[in-house]
């Protein structure tokens, strides 16, 4: 039989109805918002994998949802993976949990995953559904599986962001009809919020504003918005944002938090275990902004975040950096990918050809439904990216915000909001053209938001231009890479990572001699915790 043992509950709470166990929200066939125990109700009836699908398919949310069966255990989880769950076989089935801590416990050698290691440190997540440890894996994005007594396994992805045609619709009626998109997210997002405060990461950029003027259009005045780091030109745009729409600001100096003994704080280690859970990267950004506020009271108990995550990633920002196919050599997506995306330190040639052979093996066991190619993008690219690294690396850093006990929303992935983006043509994805517009014309220009000089003309940076700047990048000796890259660390993340390099260096651990990002740092301290989690309950090497 199959053993479940659920831990988190802070935020959203798994929730119990009949044989059907719920965590998240969902958005019904009508587009209304259920809560966890109404959305739990609806797959009373389900008995196997064909009949949830076709549920899902008909709904939109961000969830888990467990289903047992007299045979087995279903799992299915939203497009993004909001919730992923770890699954181990047992002495008799399967063990199912959300927190690695609890297989950590049990009386049984675990076996580091170095392989998966070499891709964790480059990217930040480890990809399909391994983890760090070579015996538990972990849910997908997208996907159902049904873990039967017997230790059999079904898959079945259910979810694909893939185009099967695009739209010839004018340029003036998508303008509309992204209006008219919008503006659906934005009433779904005040349904959800039933009238609780709205706090606001926001930033200098585009998303986060967008969010800010959705709810200030809709006449929502409980939003909160706060910024964090070391003042810079992007807090400077925030603040200015706030006050033009009369919201609330506040700003979370880091320059001023005592991080000392940041790795010796077990809210800390709690935290990193929480949102790694062995398969991605504890983002630390909003960790020390969100502990701040909840600890000083600044924001309600009940409120409920809204960060811009993902949708300048579905509107577009990457389709010319890593979707576009190059015209002077022969396509591989696994070398692409890798080069595109697998960049936190310089790789050896050995390091490269592992990460490829694992991209590989992800691509050989895709099986996408029919859809309609472009010969100058890679779809196929783009469905890895949302099913892997904007699954387990950006949208996994939201994790801390039920990790305080807030809920949070994204409208921004709202499902009506990636199907207009999946059938439009990449000539008006690309750098964002046909998004930017409509929220300039929409919502910024009209609200007052609209600051000329804020942002880099992403279309003035062509596709050429950026490549030839990333080959020059690494003729730039490396004393000054490394100064620049402290200089714009506008998120202190050098004295984050100070504190985890002496951890390393306590243990011994080799530091790599040369990073393109804090990020690897990070990732090198926490596969580091989770070798020795493991090493202290029979871990092999």
């Amino acid at each position: 039989m199959n053993a479940i043992n659920l831990r988190f509950n802070n935020g959203f709470e798994w929730v119990n109805v009949g044989n059907v166990t719920f965590k998240g929200y969902l958005f019904d066939h009508e587009g209304s918002f259920l809560t966890a125990d109404e959305a739990a109700s609806l797959f009373l009836p389900v008995d196997g994998i064909a009949t949830l699908e076709s549920m899902l398919q008909q709904m939109d949310g961000i969830f888990t949802l467990i289903i047992n069966l007299p045979h087995g255990t279903l799992i299915a989880t939203d497009p993004i993976g909001g919730f992923p769950l770890l699954y181990a076989k047992a002495d008799a089935g399967w063990f199912i949990s959300d927190d690695a801590g609890i297989f950590a416990a049990q009386k049984r050698e675990w076996t580091f995953n170095r392989d998966a290691q070499q891709e964790f440190l480059a990217a930040g997540f480890v990809s399909g559904n391994e983890t760090l440890v070579k015996e538990i894996q972990r849910t997908q994005a997208g996907e159902i599986i049904f873990l039967h007594h017997d230790k059999k396994k079904e898959q079945k992805t259910y979810y694909w962001f893939l185009p099967d045609y695009f739209t010839i619709k004018s340029h003036s009626l998508l303008k509309q009809d992204l209006k008219e998109v919008l503006q659906n997210a934005a009433n779904r997002l005040i349904d959800s919020l039933r009238g609780k405060t709205a706090v606001i990461p926001l930033s200098g950029g585009y998303d986060s504003r967008l969010i800010a003027c959705m709810l200030k259009k809709a006449g929502h005045e409980q939003t909160i918005c706060f910024t964090y780091g070391r003042p810079n030109k992007e807090s400077d745009i925030s603040k200015k944002v706030a006050e033009a729409l009369g919201f609330q600001w506040i700003f979370l100096d880091y320059n001023a938090m005592d991080i000392q003994g940041l790795t010796d704080d077990p809210v800390f280690i709690d935290y990193c275990n929480y949102v790694g859970n062995i398969s991605s990267m504890p983002y630390l950004q909003e960790y020390f902004a969100v502990k701040h506020l909840k600890e000083k009271e600044l924001i309600p108990d009940n409120s409920i975040f809204i960060p811009g995550h993902i949708g300048d990633n579905i509107a577009g920002s990457y389709v010319e950096k890593t979707i576009r196919v190059s015209n002077n050599r022969s396509h591989n997506s696994s070398r692409d990918i890798r080069k595109g995306y697998f960049n936190f330190l310089p790789l050896s040639s050995d390091q490269e050809k592992i990460i490829e052979s694992r991209l590989e093996k992800w691509f050989h066991s895709y099986n996408p439904p029919e859809y309609i190619a472009d010969i100058h993008y890679d779809s196929t690219t783009e469905d890895w990216a949302l099913k892997e690294r904007l699954s387990k690396f950006i949208f996994n850093s939201a994790g801390v915000f039920p990790f305080f006990g807030y809920q949070c929303r994204f409208p921004l992935f709202d499902g009506e909001f990636r199907s207009f983006f999946r059938i439009l043509p990449y000539s008006l994805r690309k750098y964002k053209a046909l998004y930017n517009e409509v929220l300039l014309e929409h919502y910024f220009m009209p609200l007052g938001v609209h600051f000329p000089l804020d942002v880099i003309n992403e279309r003035t940076l062509t596709l050429r231009f950026r490549k030839i700047k990333d080959k020059l990048r690494i003729l730039v000796p490396y004393a000054i890479r490394k100064n620049r890259l402290k200089k714009r660390d506008y998120i202190c993340y050098h004295s984050f990572t100070a504190e985890m390099l002496k951890d390393l260096k306590a243990q011994g651990i080799k530091i790599p001699g040369k990073i393109n990002s804090y990020n690897a740092l990070i990732c090198l301290w926490y596969s580091d915790q989770v070798k020795r989690n493991l090493t202290d309950r029979g871990f092999s090497d």
